[in-house]
């Protein structure tokens, strides 16, 4: 978490119902800018509910949302829905066309966008000739281009390839370390949140469970939200941490490791 930052997001007491269904009961959050949340649920646990009210698509039944004057974007799970225009060029031009600025201002904003998500090879293609993964960041360049504060992503992997998810993940943890943009980023899986600085976790409509980030979440938390499973990797990387190993480098830290285990054996010996 990012110490004396101001609020992007402010949430309190935001409850939501379909027909006689409780969607979402009570909830209570303050994201603060700049930093990277990861919300975690199994579904019908109210993840998408959530994403769209704090994007203004859908109003709370009772309790309010600040956006303390932040533009919020949304991406959704197939950025296919997104996409507006056949030329990327023309798609990430659409927003701030519709806001009327400036032909110099519109410009500007494509080209920062593409620099942003490393696209800009993809400036005159065809959008229905891109990959999953290239696609998914001509959206996020849209939503570059129209100035958004917070970013939030919805199930933004579920359609991907691994190599295509790797390029999205990447993508966002850029966009936040590099552009400070908070992002609000919405799974059912808990590898794709391992760059967050907090992780929620919702069941039933109501925030269940919070962690300073992935590990202390697996460590204290995972088995009690159903259907959410950190997976091999993860379980892995805390085990490594439980024994007092930590690093970036998956292979670093599984060579020492190795040597800690070396050393053990020729102790013994």
């Amino acid at each position: 978490m990012i110490e004396g930052a101001s609020p992007a997001i402010t949430l309190t007491g935001v409850s939501l119902s379909y027909e006689d269904r409780k969607v979402l009961n009570n909830i209570c959050l303050e994201a603060v800018k700049g930093a990277y949340y990861g919300i975690v649920g199994p579904n019908g646990s109210g993840k998408t509910t959530l994403a769209y009210i704090i994007a203004g698509i859908l109003k709370p039944d009772t309790g309010t949302v600040d956006t303390h004057g932040n533009r919020v974007g949304l991406i959704l799970t197939n950025p296919e829905n997104q996409v507006v225009s056949l030329v990327v060029e023309e798609d990430i031009a659409f927003g701030p066309e519709n806001l009327n600025l400036p032909s110099a201002e519109i410009q500007r904003r494509i080209d920062s966008a593409l620099r942003a998500t490393h696209s800009e090879g993809q400036r005159t293609a065809l959008t229905s000739a891109l990959s999953g993964g290239q696609l998914a960041k001509v959206v996020f360049a849209g939503q570059l281009a129209m100035d958004t504060d917070v970013l939030i992503l919805d199930e933004g992997t579920v359609m991907l390839d691994p190599a295509n998810r790797a390029i999205l993940l990447e993508t966002i943890r850029e966009l936040n370390r590099n552009l400070k943009k908070t992002i609000i980023h919405i799974s059912h899986r808990l590898d794709d949140l391992e760059a967050a600085d907090h992780i929620l976790g919702l069941a039933g409509g109501e925030i269940a469970h919070q962690a300073p980030g992935v590990l202390p979440f697996i460590r204290e938390y995972h088995t009690g939200i159903p259907g959410i499973e950190p997976g091999p990797y993860l379980l892995y990387r805390e085990f490594l941490s439980e024994l007092g190993i930590s690093g970036d480098s998956l292979e670093e830290t599984t060579k020492i490791l190795a040597r800690r285990m070396q050393g053990t054996k020729a102790q013994r010996h």
